[in-house]
């Protein structure tokens, strides 16, 4: 029994740096994700994502498998994976997997399913502390005058996060030539979201990052 006990505590310390050194590498990408991804940032991430063992994220907490699928989808987001999320969260009948699907949709440029799919999420709890983080890198951002302002305007005004407006922010952006200080912010702001969700399914696995 002490040996069984000692070997899952050893799986999951293995487990636990293999995922820390997973995020290191996302982290410290030379430039953040695009909006509109053409292939997967790493491929080779996609194989490490994969092999995470759900079972010891969720570990008996209440809604520990599905988080643990979600969480694993957004690290494939990350990875510019869209695809290999879009397989998980598929099999997530829960506001996250909605939230989530909505974000891949938004990347694959599919704008109209990505409002669909943001419709089901509702007012997802990931986005309370988006906003603010949203807003106060706006504010100290200079905003350029263009086809984008205004939606970066309401954006930094608002009291609560509205992901139909990044839609349409993003699905603006696309459709327009010479945007790069707006493409930039909205890339931030897209980091901003991912992490929110990060942190927000971070609270209901079973591993927490090193601090």
């Amino acid at each position: 029994m002490e040996k069984a006990l000692h070997a899952e505590h050893v799986t999951r310390i293995e487990s636990a740096d293999r995922q820390e050194r997973l995020i290191f590498r996302l982290e410290n990408r030379k430039r953040l994700p695009p909006l509109v991804p053409a292939q997967a940032w790493h491929p080779g991430l996609d194989e490490e994502i994969a092999a995470i063992p759900e079972s010891l994220l969720a570990d008996g907490h209440p809604d520990g498998a599905a988080s643990a699928r979600a969480w694993k989808a957004a690290l494939h987001l990350w990875n510019d994976s869209l695809a290999a999320a879009h397989d998980l969260v598929e099999q997530l009948n829960t506001p996250t997997g909605a939230a989530l699907h909505g974000i891949i949709h938004r990347r694959e440029g599919d704008y109209d399913n990505a409002g669909y799919w943001f419709r089901l999420a509702g007012n997802h709890p990931a986005y309370h502390g988006l906003q603010a983080r949203a807003a106060g890198f706006l504010r100290e951002s200079t905003i350029p005058r263009g086809p984008l302002k205004e939606a970066l305007d309401k954006i930094a005004s608002q009291g609560s996060w509205n992901p139909y407006l990044f839609v349409s922010a993003v699905a603006i952006l696309e459709n327009h030539i010479g945007e790069d200080d707006a493409r930039s912010l909205l890339e931030m702001l897209q980091q901003l979201e991912l992490e929110a969700f990060m942190r927000f399914l971070e609270g209901r696995i079973a591993w927490n990052r090193k601090e």
